[in-house]
């Protein structure tokens, strides 16, 4: 329910705009006979407020100095200003500079600042929108950017066409599964870590980079309703799921610069001791790569938030993952790894950086 604050230093007015407002549109309205009491609300200072009226001349503050101090803790606020007909001249000009909405002279039209009300906030709410599919876009484009910059990293001419096409699949994914998109991102950054952490090269940072950026590429093969299932899967729609190792390393196979990275996006599943999927590998066919995705993988997607579950604390995680080692699922030398990241601050760092 939006929210609306009126200050006028008569209570009678007050009264009569809260009553035609709740009466009218259905909000929430907080009303205020005195300015300085307001700014000294919780309301102003803790609450979201879509939309404040005030009156222009009031004894203790005018009403453009008020909506000035409200916008500093409320940037999105609408603003509104009622005033007489000899204030008209100082509204007009403080519109630019105070980035006021409306300016309505007393006696004012009910069904026309009604009109004004419910234009503001929907023009308001438009304006949020925008701005945060705006961000999101910038998001994705930073992200698009980084895969390209990484994909032409030593690589001939012939890789521009395999950018194209990862980078369309990959932006398929994402939206299909808004869970895969900052899943593959932290997945990627916690697996180079590790690889940095143990010293691998360069070259083999750059494939194991790219290989966890891409491992759920498969998914592009994957129905939504089970990508976004807010419950656990059935075991019919599991057997779907499982698909997508597969799926993702014939995507990418025909691919001549990522042959290198096809074990990665094909065994990101399977466990030391064979009971992974979907070739039941055991240890000694599994790269170090392999299993380095493996473990930010789980780790990941406890550490998360997930479409069924809020996500872990540390020690639960780590309680998991220590129980994964102990059934020789995942490689135990490589946990450690992980786990001194996180008390080195590196994890968290890695986790702040995508909220």
């Amino acid at each position: 329910m939006y929210k609306i604050i009126v200050v006028d230093d008569e209570p009678m007015i007050t009264s009569t705009l809260r009553a035609l407002i709740e009466m009218m549109l259905d909000y929430t309205v907080y009303t205020f006979n005195d300015p300085l009491e307001l700014l000294e609300s919780d309301h102003v200072k803790n609450e979201k407020i879509d939309l404040i009226i005030s009156d222009f001349i009031m004894p203790q503050m005018n009403g453009l100095d008020l909506l000035a101090e409200v916008k500093k803790h409320q940037p999105n606020i609408v603003t509104i200003l009622l005033t007489g007909y000899s204030d008209k001249e100082s509204a007009i000009q403080s519109i630019n500079d105070l980035g006021l909405y409306y300016y309505l002279e007393k006696p004012w039209d009910n069904n026309e600042l009604i009109k004004i009300i419910r234009n503001g906030i929907e023009k308001a709410t438009l304006e949020n929108e925008l701005k945060s599919k705006l961000v999101l876009i910038e998001k994705k484009n930073n992200e698009i950017k980084r895969l390209y910059d990484l994909l032409r990293r030593d690589y001939n001419k012939e890789m521009d066409n395999v950018i194209e096409m990862i980078i369309s699949l990959t932006n398929v994914i994402e939206a299909k599964d808004a869970y895969t998109d900052g899943h593959t991102r932290r997945v990627s950054d916690l697996s180079v870590a590790i690889g940095q952490k143990i010293g691998l090269d360069e070259k083999t940072l750059n494939r194991l980079e790219l290989g966890a950026m891409i491992h759920d590429i498969g998914k592009v093969s994957t129905p939504e309703t089970i990508l976004n299932k807010p419950g656990r899967l059935t075991p019919d729609e599991f057997n779907i799921m499982k698909n997508h190792p597969e799926d993702g390393a014939n995507i990418i196979m025909p691919l001549t610069p990522l042959t290198e990275i096809v074990p990665i996006v094909l065994s990101h599943h399977e466990k030391l001791d064979g009971s992974g999927y979907p070739n039941g590998l055991k240890a000694e066919q599994l790269t170090q790569e392999v299993r380095i995705v493996c473990i930010c993988d789980i780790f990941d997607a406890l550490y998360s938030e997930r479409p069924y579950r809020k996500a872990l604390s540390y020690d639960q995680v780590k309680n998991i993952m220590d129980e994964e080692v102990s059934a020789n699922h995942i490689d135990g030398e490589l946990v450690k790894v992980l786990y001194s990241l996180y008390d080195e601050g590196v994890i968290n760092n890695i986790y702040n950086h995508y909220k």
